[in-house]
């Protein structure tokens, strides 16, 4: 509910067949009898609402139950399984394309407003669903990993042999690039101020890819180390005792692991690609990660260049800092407020 004349927001969160008062994010409740898609909350939300004093809906995700009393925003992070259903060839969301293509396009009509987290996902929602760009909201995101001066854990450092490592945090899906960082990897593995660099990757596994024989043809399977789900605690250790952060990812929404590895005062080398540029700018080596060889060589640089790495973890940590949560919320506000006013036509 909004308040007019103070403007603040009274949050309520919808859960479980109840919607309760949200007095911080950290209460927010899971679904957990099922998620949105199931027919009885489709149900049920539009009788709470009907039966409640509330002025706006904000869905987080592509599905709006059907007979909704209120105003509507719902957000839309990407369009990946449309725009590019070869990079998540195996996820259910392609094979169900044709529904979920419907629910997105139909989301983006029946709501007031449409929330993304950045300009290119934006371009694309516009593109491949054919949304209005004056109704689309983008609202940046920001680092997520708090700064914790704590020190890599002892089982870590012993994994590690006394080897220094470059670090990757996200998805094993291929277009994150992962098969392209061991190839060039591969390639610089023996160079000077490398031969003691290792790759540690961080991410929950995903045993739809496995990497091993790659690895194991490429003859660097010793030098990188899958950590699999890292705790939030222990990935601020990551970032800060990194050499440097890579992320060759062929496509992004947002992209937040260049944010918390700039945040940690990391040299950061990342992906040209989708909305990457947009979010690291001047703050990251950017390179097209396709192209090995270009690739090996900016990963040369930015582990064995000073002058290049004291240059980025400076531009980082001025980049990073243009990113925050307080200028989200400003924007979703911003957003709520268009969708009460009149409709746009």
């Amino acid at each position: 509910m909004l308040n007019e004349a103070s403007e603040e927001i009274e949050m309520h969160a919808y859960a479980n067949g109840a919607i309760r008062p949200l007095r911080a994010v950290e209460e927010l409740p899971a679904i957990a009898d099922g998620s949105l898609y199931a027919v009885k909350h489709q149900r049920e939300l539009p009788r709470l609402l009907r039966a409640g004093d509330y002025d706006l809906l904000h869905m987080p995700e592509f599905i709006i139950p059907p007979r909704v009393p209120i105003p509507s925003v719902v957000t839309l992070y990407d369009v990946i399984p449309l725009a590019k259903p070869e990079y998540i060839a195996k996820s259910l969301k392609v094979r169900l394309l044709p529904l979920y293509r419907w629910m997105m396009r139909r989301a983006t009509r029946v709501a007031r407003r449409v929330l993304t987290i950045s300009e290119h996902s934006k371009g694309d929602i516009v593109r491949m669903l054919g949304a209005d760009p004056a109704r689309i909201d983008v609202t940046p995101l920001a680092a997520t990993v708090e700064v914790d001066a704590a020190p890599l854990p002892a089982a870590l450092r012993d994994r590690l042999g006394g080897y220094r490592y470059a670090l990757y945090v996200g998805r094993h899906d291929p277009y994150k690039g992962l098969g392209l960082l061991f190839d060039a990897f591969a390639r610089v593995k023996d160079a000077d101020g490398v031969r003691d660099v290792c790759l540690v990757v961080a991410g929950a596994r995903d045993e739809r890819y496995g990497y091993a024989e790659q690895l194991e043809k490429l003859d660097v399977r010793h030098r990188v180390h899958f950590l699999d789900y890292v705790a939030p605690g222990q990935l601020s250790s990551l970032y800060a005792n990194a050499e440097a952060f890579i992320f060759p990812s062929l496509y992004e929404g947002f992209g937040l692991p260049p944010l918390d590895a700039m945040r940690h005062g990391v040299p950061v080398l990342c992906s040209d690609r989708s909305s990457l540029p947009e979010v690291v700018g001047d703050g990251a080596l950017t390179v097209n990660p396709e192209a090995t060889e270009e690739f090996a060589s900016a990963l040369r640089r930015v582990l064995t260049d000073a002058t290049l790495r004291a240059t980025l973890v400076e531009r980082g940590l001025a980049r990073q800092s243009r990113f925050s949560w307080s200028r989200t919320a400003a924007l979703t506000v911003e957003c709520y407020q268009r969708a009460l006013a009149r409709p746009s036509r």
